[in-house]
């Protein structure tokens, strides 16, 4: 085995000794810049890079088919020039990639002082990538340099990790500055003047030497076998060598990868002159090289071909096939872009240039790009020649032909195009992995499979392919290379100008973090979510996962059974489990709860937000699922497929009949996508993914979306234009769009009559935008063409729904959403979130913003409210999933068409015995709650317990009751004696089901068939004694007989939602929430409205942390002047109604409050200046008073607020926006929008170095007299 621990990612490769066969397994990763660096310096995620690792291995093992114990050895090779030192007891104190560059002083100071020594000895001239200038850096930090005990490679560091031995070996040692490349041994001398401790240097070992024998720890962590033999590797270049076969003196070999180091072997050590050249070790004994480094070949193509290609899957394959069509030269262009001529001596910014000229580029855009992508290919290898030509001139040594490994000899266009360049064969080893494949030989030399490497090397390195010149190709391309040679010496005081510039812009760059990160925490995890196994691996790789997924373990945690699962834990990423005050009280090491779904009704927020834990969420999982279904609709209707399938299946049709192929011919003739019109009503995440999946059958794409900027649509390679347009001119209109009081209903009768004849409509978004009846009578008419629809006003529609009985309808029952694949979306969400926590960003989807105020992964979560906490705990509380989301009332036409349905007899043939069933229904729950009184096991479970659930069969009304007090089970028909702590509705087939098995409890919960109120902790009592009732419901129903076909009973309806009334004030809240929404003075969950009930001491108040797009009146919620819910089975109010109890308790003339998240009023606010009277609008109020920072949600808040305000109308607050109190809902919006406007002129002024101009005092005394009839 050898593992690559390279620049962008690690690779694990196996390589069967007796075979040949390789297998290899690929992990990506990045390196987390430095705040504070201008972009220069960056971190090694240490733990991280070794979680990786592990996946890599245990991948790579499994698709070999190997068992541990197979391995005969391992060993590693790294990207040179990264550094990590530990201290004494091995932990890491610091790590930096080769990328770093925060050294670059001390660099400077190193050549000026000491660079002609140091290349003397090293072979090396003074670098900021080399450890000796990296180290002299670190000594300029006191607390970290007394840590540090030893200085090792990454490879180095890698081997220790597997082995517990620490030591260096040459061809890394090489690279540090500090080896003396003639002794094999450190520089002691040299170290010592330079005053670096000599304790730092690991003793020294040749590559291949058996060092030591896997740990335990790290045997589990890579899926191996402990006691493995591990050998010493070397640097990823000369690994590379030794994995190419390039052993031999005056061998030539690139390796072309992320960097293009090109190394000649050499038999003795061979110093440039010039110090251009780098001089090092091979990993071969008695074998040097000297090194001329072509650049940032490969990091560069990547970039370019994506830049190019941003949508193809494999960019810079695209881009070299596309290349092959354009003509030698380019047509004339000339690139240097990502290539460098080395000089050892210059440590600058890299800078490179394409020639462009209009009049020669071809005007069709695949020429164009080919064109391009070959004058960038040709200056690659224009580069790459340069090198070998300085590496001949300082050793006169002839090339005769050059060995290409690395990524880019995948390329075979771009290894022929090198050999036309080279005028020399290129010799492409089979393995291009090389530098992998090469520390598997130095395993097997470590491991006593060969006898050292060269033998290693003859046995494993298999040829693969060779390119030779074309001779006209060569030809051509020579004089193609001087007019490049010409062109580099002639920009180089442009490139020197460039590179200052560069410099200026990357020092100038604004970093929002100022302190240094440490060493990135490690959480513990556990992960009931559905996640696939990427998800899962991206989460391991941040930190250490607990997977028990609730599908797998059929399990819901919540209470104390959540608080058992999660002591210790540091992460919890939950998909249905019910997080609320009892648990989080008991959880006190809990940091981060990441709930996968879009609402996180089953997490307590208030509660989290009081505690101090951000809690995050996955909107958009199902959007690629959702973008593939509308497109999939629209194809079918476009190519008639459902009738297309059906043609097939008519009676009476025969094998052969070409009469029947003349049928089809002429009724099925379809239409393409191509040049079609589509018109996309909403450009939220589903709408994005549709118009990108269109693109590709060249369609027209309009957008309608009025919240959008013109911009977004244009991204998205769409038209913006009016609603009235889209439908005119699209063959298709799809709709993505939100619910709203603005958008139901958005597609009416007048609507369906402005599109063009035979277009068709999609709808996988909701129902209520389309007007059912309308739409029914525009299919019927033939005005449209079809439509294809995922959503009803009633989920699922019944068989004689009309729309299913039009043959121009596709309908499915809501299944947008619903693909395996989802779990794959949620957890690379979970995974990107909680890494952007982790690296101290703000997450993008995070639900309660004031959680992280003083956030720490480590200190001390913020103290327990213990009276806010009761508070909260006596509220309703989470739920596994909350049945009344997001319904309203339904549209006229549909509550027509019900009653319409309701009123029709039902055929006698269909008439379910309703009366027959109830009486055998109650015969057997009778028998069942006897047995469950009398059961010896639940006697025992019912210890301790204090417990009453009431069941209720809401379509028999019928009742009974199992409770556990006293130590005594209590069960009978009826309601309970005393109020029942948990109440569970649903029908008697669900509970029949449920009892025998046929029915999962859970799911009918998740799909709401089933539904409970009440403590949801006791509600899972029924988890632990849902196997005693189903033996004992079992017995009674053997004893008394089959209830009937349950199944055939309707269900009852949902309570009605209060109707909101003419003189009703919710529906003007609604009205005023939405605006201050789509202006962004309240964002998607920060922002809370309340108004008062005419004539009481009650108020209409936003619910908890719903998404202000889809409030509607039939959800707000009404609480006294206590903050106390009085409405059953309400929303949770809005965690934020202490501060309006708090405002209508002290003031009776205060009709509504506003609480907005306003930008500008909130940046006035934390920068402390003041609210100036400098426009009319403004002088009306007083200098608004601020608050400081109060937690939110408590009464502390809400009495600041009022002392503030006193006979005002608005007041700051630090950090938590603006509250507004008027006596009209329009006012206080108004308010809020004057006072956030004016706070963003205030603040232009100052940004600009101008005083805020204010209006004459004696006019700011008169407008604010009238302040208070304006408010």
């Amino acid at each position: 085995m050898g593992l690559d621990v390279g620049g962008s990612g690690g690779r694990c490769l196996l390589v069967n000794v007796e075979s040949g066969q390789v297998v290899t397994a690929l992990r990506g990763w990045e390196h987390r810049v430095v705040p504070g660096t201008a972009g220069l310096g960056f971190d090694l995620d240490l733990e991280s890079l070794w979680a990786r690792l592990g996946e890599a291995s245990r991948e790579a093992l499994e698709r070999a088919g190997a068992r541990p114990e197979q391995v005969l050895g391992m060993a590693v090779t790294s990207m040179r020039f990264a550094l990590v030192v530990v201290d004494r007891a091995g932990r890491a104190v610091f790590g930096a990639p080769n990328r770093d560059g925060r050294a670059g002083l001390q660099a400077l100071e190193l050549a000026r002082d000491h660079g002609e020594e140091i290349h003397r000895r090293s072979g090396h001239w003074p670098s900021a990538v080399f450890a000796l200038a990296r180290l002299r850096w670190l000594a300029t930090n006191a607390e970290t340099w007394k840590r540090a005990d030893k200085a090792l490679a990454l490879s180095d560091w890698v081997t220790y990790r597997l082995c517990g031995e620490l030591a260096s070996e040459p061809s890394q040692a090489g690279h540090s500055a500090l080896l003396d490349l003639d002794a094999d041994d450190w520089a002691w001398d040299l170290i010592e003047r330079l005053e670096l401790p000599r304790k730092l240097f690991p003793p020294m070992h040749p590559c291949g030497h058996p060092l030591g024998t896997l740990r335990e720890e790290a045997a589990s962590a890579l899926g191996l076998r402990t006691g493995t033999p591990v050998a010493l590797g070397g640097g990823d270049t000369q690994c590379a060598l030794l994995g190419a076969g390039a052993v031999e003196a005056g061998e030539f070999t690139a390796v072309a990868g992320t960097t293009a180091p090109v190394q000649l072997v050499l038999d003795t050590p061979l110093r440039d002159a010039e110090a251009r050249l780098w001089a090092a070790r091979h990993v071969v004994p008695e074998r040097w090289v000297l090194e001329s480094n072509a650049g940032p070949l490969g990091e560069v193509l990547d970039r370019f071909a994506r830049v190019l290609y941003p949508d193809a899957p494999h960019a810079i394959a695209r881009l070299a096939a596309e290349a092959q069509s354009s003509p030698i030269g380019a047509g004339g262009i000339l690139s240097n872009l990502g290539v460098a001529l080395m000089n050892g001596r210059e440590m600058s910014v890299p800078i490179g240039s394409i020639t462009l000229s209009h009049i020669t580029l071809p005007s069709e855009d695949p020429a164009a790009r080919g064109q391009v992508g070959r004058a960038l290919l040709e200056g690659m290898a224009y580069g790459l020649r340069a090198n070998v030509e300085q590496l001949r001139a300082a050793s006169g040594r002839e090339l005769s032909a050059l060995r290409l490994t690395g990524g880019m000899s995948r390329s075979a266009a771009w290894s022929q195009l090198l050999s036309d360049v080279m005028h020399v064969p290129i010799v492409v080893p089979a393995t291009v992995e090389a530098s992998a494949l090469g520390a598997a030989i130095c395993a097997g030399a470590g491991a006593g499979v060969f006898k050292d490497l060269l033998e290693g090397s003859a046995a494993l390195v298999r040829s693969g392919r060779e390119y030779t010149p074309e001779p006209d190709h060569a030809e051509r391309y020579e004089a193609c290379y001087q007019d490049w040679r010409e062109f580099q010496q002639a920009r180089e005081p442009a490139d020197k100008l460039a590179a200052q510039i560069a410099l200026r812009a990357i020092l100038s760059t604004p970093d929002p973090a100022q302190a240094e990160r440490g060493p990135r925490f490690r959480p513990r995890i556990l992960v009931t979510a559905d996640l696939d196994s990427a998800g899962l691996a991206a989460l391991r790789s941040l930190g250490e996962v607990e997977y028990a997924s609730y599908r797998e373990a059929m399990r819901l945690l919540t209470g104390p059974d959540l608080a058992r699962a999660l002591a210790g834990y540091d992460v919890f990423v939950t998909e249905i489990d019910v997080v609320d005050v009892a648990a989080l009280r008991e959880l006190p090491e809990l940091r981060v709860i990441v709930v996968c779904r879009g609402d996180a009704v089953n997490t307590d927020l208030a509660a989290c937000s009081a505690l101090g834990i951000p809690v995050l969420n996955t909107p958009g999982r199902n959007a690629d699922a959702v973008a593939d279904l509308t497109v999939g609709f629209a194809l079918m209707l476009a190519r008639k497929l459902p009738e297309a399938s059906a043609f097939l299946r008519e009676p009476g049709g025969e094998a052969g009949d070409m009469a029947r192929m003349g049928q089809a011919f002429q009724r099925l003739r379809g239409r393409e996508l191509w040049r079609k019109t589509i018109g996309l009503i909403g450009l939220g995440a589903v709408g994005r993914g549709v118009a990108r999946r269109l693109r590709a059958f060249g369609a027209r794409i309009l957008v309608y979306d009025p919240y959008l900027p013109e911009e977004s649509a244009r991204m998205a390679d769409a038209e913006p234009v009016s609603l009235e347009v889209l439908l005119a001119e699209s063959d298709f209109v799809s709709l993505h769009a939100a619910v709203t009081d603005d958008s139901r209903g958005l597609i009416g009768a007048a609507e369906l009559a402005r599109m063009k004849p035979g277009a068709y409509l999609i709808n996988t978004a909701r129902s209520a935008l389309i007007d059912e009846e309308a739409l029914i009578e525009a299919l019927r008419s033939g005005h449209l063409g079809g439509a294809a629809l995922d959503v009803f006003a009633v989920e699922p529609p019944g068989p004689d729904h009309p729309l299913l009985a039009l043959p121009n309808v596709i309908a499915t029952p809501h299944v947008g959403g619903n693909t395996v694949e989802v779990s794959a979306h949620q957890g690379l969400i979970v995974a990107e979130e909680l890494e952007r926590l982790l690296d101290g960003e703000r997450p993008q989807h995070l639900l309660n913003p004031e959680a992280l105020q003083d956030f720490s992964w480590q200190s001390p979560r913020k103290p327990q409210d213990p009276e806010l906490l009761e508070r909260l705990a006596s509220g309703p509380g989470p739920a596994v999933t909350d049945l009344q989301q997001k319904k309203t009332s339904a549209p006229p036409q549909a509550a027509k068409k019900e009653r319409s349905k309701a009123a029709m007899p039902t055929p006698a043939s269909k008439t379910t015995d309703t009366g027959a069933i109830r009486s055998q229904m109650e015969r057997i729950l009778r028998d069942f709650v006897g047995r469950v009184q009398q059961d010896e096991k639940l006697q025992a479970f019912a210890g301790g317990k204090d417990v009453m659930l009431q069941f209720s069969l809401t379509d028999l009304d019928l009742e009974f009751y199992i409770g556990f007090q006293g130590d005594a089970v209590h069960s009978n028909l009826g309601a309970a004696p005393e109020s029942a702590g948990v109440q569970l509705k649903m029908g008697a087939d669900v509970l029949d089901g449920m009892m025998t098995g046929r029915v999962n409890a859970m799911q009918s919960a998740m799909s709401g068939k089933l539904s409970f109120s009440g403590d949801t902790a006791k509600a899972m009592t029924l988890q632990h004694i849902q196997r005693d009732l189903s033996r004992l419901y079992s017995e009674a129903r053997e004893e008394i007989g089959d209830p009937g076909d349950l199944s055939a009973l309707a269900q009852e309806g949902a309570a009605a939602a209060t109707p909101v009334g003419q003189d009703d004030p919710r529906q003007q809240l609604v009205n005023i929430v939405n605006e201050l929404y789509s202006t962004q003075l309240i964002t998607a969950t920060g922002g809370n409205v309340s108004v008062r009930i005419p004539g009481t001491d009650e108020l209409w108040i936003t619910p908890s942390q719903l998404f202000k797009g889809d409030l509607s009146p039939e959800i707000l919620v009404r609480i006294n002047l206590d903050g106390e819910s009085l409405d059953k089975g309400a929303r949770s109010p809005s965690s934020e109604l202490l501060m309006h109890c708090a405002v209508y308790k002290a003031r009776s003339d205060v009709q509504c409050v506003v609480h907005a998240h306003a930008p500008h009023a909130t940046i006035l606010a934390n920068a402390e200046l003041p609210f100036l009277p400098i426009s009319t609008e403004a002088a009306f109020f007083a200098d608004l008073p601020r608050i400081p920072f109060v937690m939110p949600g408590t009464q502390a808040l809400g009495d600041a607020i009022v002392e503030a305000m006193g006979k005002g109308w608005a007041v700051l607050m630090q950090n938590h926006g603006l509250l507004v109190a008027g006596r009209s809902l329009r006012r206080a919006a108004d308010m809020c929008e004057i006072i956030d406007r004016s706070s963003e002129v205030i603040l232009g002024c100052y940004a600009v170095g101008k005083e805020p101009p204010t209006l004459p005092k004696d006019t700011v005394d008169m407008l604010r007299k009238m302040g208070d009839l304006i408010a």
